[in-house]
């Protein structure tokens, strides 16, 4: 998933759980489960591209998702936890980027690494841009319902 529908997970998930203890630790649980639902991101095809593009692309797509959670939940839910919630959920790829970006080959962004490239289910847009949006807004949905 885009760090985008990451942000916006975990922005959901704050805005519908009063209790940020129980509201970020479904936050950081909530990326690997996505990640295994096919879809498309920016990391696609990540070694052919300069890592000046990929870096541009993730800080891009990192601004993008923390200002649409805030634009989003930003009333329903206090900053903090907000911010928490948000960054719990783009944990994973955020201590992937040590790997990608510096060559820290080894743990634990070693492991980071290798459990997400395990359990990524990747697809080429534009389905998998479709199935990332249908994830985030059943989630918004199911959330919303609560």
């Amino acid at each position: 998933m885009t760090a985008t529908a990451h942000a916006l997970i975990g922005g959901i998930i704050a805005a519908s759980v009063p209790d940020p203890a129980l509201g970020i630790s479904l936050a950081f649980i909530s990326h690997p489960l996505v990640d295994m639902i096919p879809h498309w991101d920016f990391g696609l095809n990540w070694r052919s591209k300069s890592k000046l593009t990929l870096f541009g692309e993730s800080v891009f797509d990192l601004s993008l998702g923390l200002g649409a959670a805030y634009l989003l939940f930003n009333q329903q839910v206090g900053f903090l936890y907000l911010l928490g919630a948000v960054v719990a959920a783009e944990s994973w790829d955020i201590l992937e980027a040590p790997y990608w970006f510096l060559g820290w080959k080894f743990p634990p962004f070693s492991w980071i690494y290798n459990v997400q490239s395990r359990i990524q289910s990747k697809l080429t847009a534009p389905w998998g841009i479709l199935t990332q949006a249908a994830t985030v807004l059943g989630l918004i949905l199911f959330f919303r319902a609560l």
